[in-house]
């Protein structure tokens, strides 16, 4: 089966997007099939594709995002240019990432040739839009997202949503297209089940946790991850705690504001900003922090809070939205309210009390086991067989 998948996120720009729709193209062509990537051309991507000699993926001259210096949209006069690649490549599903300009393209190909079209929800853009377009009153622009959300899942033949929160609000938006909830699964080949904690830790690279426990954040460094409030948590427990660190992990916009904030806390020499980390480093940073702390409120899913259980590190953190269901409760962690105090006594809880920590530790690599990618790529695998044979079925 040919598959095409368009989305404005994607190496070497970092982002849970670009992590699914590398886990899905990864597996899915391990199960025997096709998947060409139609993305945006951003600086670096040439030196990424030729160092990870990426196959399959096609990028075409993109802008910059007003109020957004991360990410980038596809230039429309790329349009002819796309659908002449299609044209060649004949893709018999076209999945959609985006709601942006590449999944406008694809929409309106899948259209005309009447292909069918299946869309991923990745995120609530209601939640976040305040943090990157304040100019624009509240109320306003979070109807905006909604009319907005509305009218672009509603041309899919299928959507796609990583929780079941997720699928619950979309109805709220009156969104009508067919929804089935596959998430992102943990991808056994960046975070194999036989890793050993005898593997040497990089402390070359950063000297100054040497000796030191450490709690870790790893995400992009956005306004929507609630980062401040981790540092406010840190600087509570510090005093206890003499070998304490905090590392966040990631790049992102938010990054200087977080270090003057950092700095202004007066924490500066015990919170280490990693900058962006390597996929296949992450697992040496997951399994030797003591706990992974994550306080967003806004995630569709929340990769990272399941990445972390599945190295065995006990988690602590705000119990909203997508967090919440990948968690499942607090069989590997603890889920806590939107409360500073409550958050910091779970974590004090578990640096404190080693059997505590080793039950949390058990139970976050048992809840992790039924999230595989192998399991999300045959669940996606059967929607777009169920897709074609409607597709195919007789008419009477």
């Amino acid at each position: 089966m040919n598959i095409a998948y368009f989305s404005d996120q994607y190496w070497p720009s970092s982002s849970g997007v670009s992590v699914s729709v590398d886990a899905f193209k990864k597996h899915l062509c391990l199960l025997g099939h096709r998947v060409i990537i139609f993305v945006p051309d951003y600086p670096g991507a040439v030196e990424y594709d030729q160092n990870e000699d990426v196959q399959d993926v096609h990028r075409f001259q993109s802008h910059k995002i007003l109020f957004n210096d991360e990410n980038r949209l596809v230039c429309r006069s790329e349009k002819r240019k796309i659908f002449a690649l299609l044209d060649h490549l004949q893709p018999e599903i076209i999945h959609v990432h985006t709601e942006f300009a590449l999944g406008k393209i694809a929409a309106s190909y899948a259209r005309k040739r009447r292909i069918k079209l299946v869309m991923t929800a990745h995120t609530n853009w209601e939640n976040i839009v305040d943090h990157y377009i304040p100019v624009i009153p509240a109320g306003i622009a979070h109807l905006c997202c909604r009319l907005y959300m509305r009218f672009i899942y509603n041309k899919a033949d299928m959507l796609v949503v990583p929780t079941s929160l997720m699928e619950l609000l979309l109805g709220l938006y009156f969104v009508k297209s067919p929804i089935k909830v596959i998430p992102t699964g943990i991808d056994r080949c960046v975070f194999p089940d036989n890793w050993h904690r005898d593997v040497p830790f990089q402390i070359d690279v950063f000297p100054i946790l040497e000796g030191k426990r450490f709690l870790f954040f790893a995400g992009r460094l956005g306004k929507e991850k609630n980062i401040p409030f981790l540092i406010d948590v840190f600087a509570s427990l510090a005093p206890h705690f003499k070998n304490l660190m905090l590392v966040i992990g990631g790049d992102g916009p938010a990054k200087r504001d977080l270090q003057d904030y950092a700095k202004n806390s007066g924490l500066s020499d015990s919170i280490l900003f990693t900058g962006y980390i390597e996929r296949k480093k992450l697992q040496n940073f997951y399994r030797r922090a003591e706990i992974f702390v994550f306080a967003s409120k806004v995630e569709s899913q929340g990769m990272v809070v399941l990445e972390a259980m599945a190295c065995g590190t006990p988690v602590v953190a705000i119990g909203k939205m997508g967090t919440r269901e990948v968690m499942g409760g607090d069989a590997g962690g603890f889920m806590v309210d939107d409360d500073k105090s409550e958050f910091a006594e779970k974590v004090q809880l578990l640096l404190n009390n080693p059997e505590i920590h080793k039950a949390k530790a058990m139970g976050a690599k048992r809840h992790a086991e039924s999230w595989t990618m192998e399991v999300q790529a045959e669940k996606m695998l059967k929607l777009y067989v169920k897709l074609l044979k409607r597709e195919q079925a007789p008419t009477t």
